[in-house]
């Protein structure tokens, strides 16, 4: 199995998409509401996730709101595959210090069994063997992410340097990372 840990707020809204009126507030018949995604954004990330056959992870603050919300959005929204889960929130104060998101990203990863192993493929293979998960892409505009997810970490530049959000230059990027397994990246073919 592939997962893609995904953040919304600028990678599937952004600011292009706010000048070019999309983004607007989509009422639910519940009351509820969600903030449209940005069409091209949309298109290349269902393009991605078609392709790669990705299950979705949420690590973006809108998990805050549980998985059964994300799930209408996701279905509202026409997006391809299978949300089957949130990130735990690390986030706060501790201290004075902030928790970086990979460690919330990591947490989910560990929790399902996987662990990246750096002193033997073997035992990396055999890991992947008895977590399912093959590799894995995380999407996001922010870069509080670990030094072992570095090859996993698709970074999508936040506004002002990026006002388009995600993109045909991510989703390439993406694909690549995507085609490789976990050892692969870390040992080579």
């Amino acid at each position: 199995m592939k997962i893609i840990f995904l953040d919304i707020d600028g990678v599937l809204n952004c600011q292009d998409a706010y000048a070019a009126g999309e983004c607007e507030y989509v009422e639910w018949t519940n009351g509820d509401q969600h903030q449209a995604f940005c069409s091209w954004s949309k298109e290349w990330l269902n393009k991605l996730i078609a392709e790669s056959e990705a299950k979705i992870v949420i690590s973006s603050t809108w998990r805050h709101s549980g998985i059964e919300y994300m799930k209408k959005v996701w279905e509202l929204e026409g997006m391809p595959g299978e949300i089957i889960g949130l990130t735990p929130n690390f986030r706060g104060d501790i201290n004075g210090y902030t928790v970086p998101r990979g460690c919330e990203i990591e947490k989910w990863l560990r929790d399902n069994g996987f662990h990246h192993i750096n002193w033997s493929r073997d035992a990396q293979n055999e890991n992947i063997q008895k977590s399912g998960i093959e590799n894995y892409l995380i999407i996001d505009d922010d870069s509080d992410m670990l030094y072992s997810q570095r090859h996993n970490f698709l970074h999508v530049l936040p506004s002002p340097r990026n006002t388009r959000g995600f993109d045909r230059d991510h989703y390439v990027k993406g694909m690549q990372i995507l085609s490789w397994t976990v050892t692969e990246q870390t040992y080579g073919i």
